[in-house]
């Protein structure tokens, strides 16, 4: 495990884990920290984050977590130590394939970003962040929309295009239900249908839905944009 060094020659962690002297840290110090509130390592095939660099994190008061295009293969273990302060996570583009219960405790995050890793599922826990905002779970493996989602009750924005996801619940129970919900990407999925109860989805501003196989709604009324597109579905709504 590496130290957390207020010089810039502390040892490098590379994808293996193993220390490589006299290269310098990709974390950065408490004093950027300090004046940034932000834990920032992107691009250096970091594969964890040891427990002295949140610890000095944590004594600095970061706020923003930002581990994108590493080598992660989970949430790093001591990410606990700055849930008092989390407001934003980014882990897009690692090696990710399950999130842990504990994402609960994380009461301040408004910012998720999963996108762009190996998640299938996603804990019904994560239903318990009231005050997250911003969801990105695109570039995953999922099937089907977590049913945690639906729970996200601040929930402004979904970001979960190039999955493979099967169908939309739209009614009361699923994304029906999201009355904070502005804008909903499931654009290159699998979808076969797109339920007519979506149209009265009347507080979406941004849908897109472009690269799934149904048929209807087709391509020129998708290009005329969300409300033309909600407008058709609610005339497809059995009476």
């Amino acid at each position: 495990m590496i130290a957390v060094r207020d010089g810039l020659n502390s040892p490098r962690l590379q994808g293996g884990g193993e220390e490589v002297e006299g290269s310098q840290s990709p974390f950065p110090d408490k004093y950027q920290m300090r004046n940034t509130r932000v834990l920032r390592v992107s691009k250096a095939r970091v594969s964890e984050v040891p427990m002295e660099v949140l610890e000095a994190a944590q004594q600095e008061m970061v706020n923003v977590v930002s581990l994108d295009g590493n080598t992660l293969r989970e949430m790093p273990k001591d990410l606990h130590l700055l849930s008092e302060h989390l407001t934003q996570l980014i882990l897009t583009k690692n090696q990710i394939s399950f999130v842990p219960t504990n994402i609960s405790q994380y009461a301040k995050l408004t910012d998720l970003n999963l996108s762009s890793n190996l998640l299938c599922d996603l804990p019904m826990e994560l239903g318990g962040l009231r005050q997250l905002r911003s969801l990105d779970i695109s570039h995953n493996r999922f099937h089907q929309l977590p049913r945690c989602i639906y729970e996200l009750e601040s929930l402004e924005s979904l970001s979960a295009h190039d999955n493979q996801i099967r169908a939309i619940d739209a009614s009361d129970f699923g994304l029906g239900g999201m009355r904070e919900l502005h804008s909903l990407d499931l654009g290159n999925n699998d979808i076969q249908i797109v339920p007519p109860t979506m149209g009265r989805m009347r507080n979406l501003r941004n849908l897109e839905l472009c690269g799934n196989p149904f048929r209807q709604p087709r391509h020129q009324i998708l290009s005329m944009g969300t409300e033309a597109v909600l407008s058709y579905l609610r005339t497809r709504i059995p009476i």
